[in-house]
């Protein structure tokens, strides 16, 4: 039997997959656009098919030929993508979810961990927010992931596939490519750490929550290793900080950290909805709740911007191969 990694050459499937094969299991990674370089170091570790959620044909056939038992279902369009083309995040994003999801039925698929995002949330949620607050997205990519989430919860309801999903605001660390608000963060630390020139497209007052990749891996392996679960969904917790605040702190460690700033309108509306939400995570106080979560044996380990800026570039450096020139 095998795990199934929809999007597995991304950036959460590629991080993902490093960690489930040091675990010893047998991993499949299925991804449109497959990207070599993330995955350099497991290359001869994981099966590679290459497929697209969007194709009914070849997600039968990937779950089927592969005997897959479970899937982390991480395949979808990004917050800027997502805005700038409905129709391409509508295939990827809902299309893709429901492809996933009927084939696992049909083949017997056990377990489906889904990324969502806090995205789903918006100014009607009501504070506190909690996981079941009322949905409100005021994005797109919102959108598709509210769906998602109801989708999972009706396969699980209605044919028992054990559905699990995590809720996760910004997800940073080295590898995240794509056009997004939240991009950005990632790639102004990565960038310095190469000695590369970084590009910035959203204003510096612009805030964030922030996890970092190493957590948001281990969150979902805690999540899909938990004999049971108290929700099918949980929010996950995470460091709010300021483009500005992060600029300083990546100072710190690099004081010649070569920045260009080049707003994109896109991206800074997307940017304004995140900070909204942020914002009213910090004054009800919640930015701190979610960071321990016991029935899944998970607990934040990098809860600060200095401890995530310092990890980010030590692991940038240590494996620059994998990130230089593409």
């Amino acid at each position: 039997m095998a795990i199934l990694l929809t999007g597995g050459t991304g950036f959460i499937g590629s991080h993902l997959a490093r960690n489930l094969i040091k675990e010893g299991h047998d991993i499949i990674l299925f991804d449109k656009y497959i990207n070599y370089n993330r995955i350099k170091d497991i290359l001869n570790s994981v099966k590679i098919v290459e497929g697209d959620v969007n194709l009914w044909n070849e997600v039968v056939e990937v779950i089927s030929k592969h005997d897959i038992e479970d899937v982390f279902h991480t395949a979808a369009e990004l917050s800027v993508k997502a805005e700038k083309s409905h129709a391409t995040a509508f295939k990827t994003n809902i299309e893709g979810t429901f492809n996933v999801f009927e084939a696992s039925r049909i083949l017997g698929v056990k377990k489906i961990i889904f990324t969502s995002s806090l995205s789903v949330y918006g100014p009607k949620s009501g504070f506190p927010i909690k996981e079941n607050s009322y949905r409100d997205p005021t994005s797109f990519y919102g959108v598709t992931k509210v769906f998602g989430e109801i989708i999972g919860m009706f396969y699980h309801y209605k044919h028992g596939i054990d559905f699990r999903c995590a809720r996760f605001p910004v997800v940073i660390g080295p590898g995240r490519r794509g056009e997004g608000a939240t991009v950005t963060f990632s790639t102004l630390i990565e960038k310095a750490a190469l000695n590369e020139t970084a590009t910035i497209d959203i204003p510096q007052n612009t805030m964030l929550p922030i996890l970092y990749i190493k957590d948001a891996v281990n969150f979902l392996i805690s999540l899909w290793k938990a004999k049971r679960v108290k929700k099918r969904i949980y929010i996950v917790g995470g460091v709010p900080i300021s483009m500005k605040e992060l600029i300083e702190t990546l100072k710190k460690y690099i004081p010649n950290a070569k920045i260009n700033i080049e707003i994109d309108e896109e991206a800074e509306r997307v940017a304004k909805i995140w900070t909204l939400l942020t914002t009213l995570v910090v004054k009800a106080g919640q930015e701190k709740l979610y960071r321990n979560i016991e029935d899944i044996n998970w607990k934040l380990k990098y809860t600060s911007i200095e401890e995530i800026v310092k990890d980010f570039i030590k692991y940038v450096q240590t494996h620059k191969d994998m990130y230089i020139g593409y």
